[in-house]
């Protein structure tokens, strides 16, 4: 095998180990976007897809120093780059919180939709104060159905559900005719860690299991 034909092979394996690269970081944001759902649906699979991306990682930055050290390919340090960028991105960006901000807004005609329903008795919570929400709206809420914390004269208060944990606490968006002072008062047995304010009456709230 004469020169030219190594240094296009070794190309081709740059090429190939670069749009991989790219693949790996769309994978981990979309992995990391819908975290929250893949945890709901595919609880005992969600270990398994991040030991799968960690592996496909370490398999792209050993080949990328493997290529920069024998063949000189030196635009494999774009790929280290990216690969750095998506280590960056799963470990520290916060996914949770900006995909709830921007659903907020997104999914709030359909949330007001549903609110209405539930008022106007279309929609009715079961003993637990649970709604199941037909298919059409499920998408606003993980779990597809909402809480129903309070519904009369003197405050409206119904939970989305963003994360629905066990042993890890829970998420969830709040309407909240009341603002945190109604909020707080219809704290159940699992205590409020955080409210965060998003817009007027939509509050993101963080409880202890």
């Amino acid at each position: 095998m004469n020169d030219k034909t190594k240094n296009k092979l070794s190309l081709y394996s740059s090429i190939i180990l670069l749009l991989l690269s790219i693949l790996l970081f769309i994978l981990i944001f979309l992995n990391n976007w819908y975290r929250d759902q893949i945890l709901d649906s595919l609880f005992i699979f969600a270990i398994g897809i991040d030991l799968l991306l960690f592996i496909f990682f370490s398999i792209l930055i050993i080949a990328s120093i493997i290529i920069i050290v024998l063949k000189k390919k030196y635009i494999n340090f774009i790929n280290i780059i990216i690969l750095i960028i998506s280590a960056g991105l799963f470990l520290f960006f916060p996914f949770r919180e900006t995909k709830v901000k921007y659903e907020v807004n997104k999914y709030e005609s359909i949330r007001l939709e549903i609110i209405e329903k539930i008022i106007k008795k279309e929609l009715t919570p079961d003993s637990y104060g649970n709604v199941v929400l037909p298919n059409k709206y499920k998408k606003v809420s993980t779990s597809g159905e909402v809480h129903v914390y309070q519904n009369n004269e003197k405050g409206r208060l119904i939970s989305f559900w963003v994360f629905l944990g066990m042993m890890s606490g829970s998420y969830e968006v709040m309407y909240s005719t009341g603002g945190e002072e109604l909020i707080k008062d219809n704290e159940s047995g699992h205590p409020i860690r955080s409210i965060e304010k998003l817009k007027d009456k939509w509050y993101y709230v963080g409880t202890d299991y």
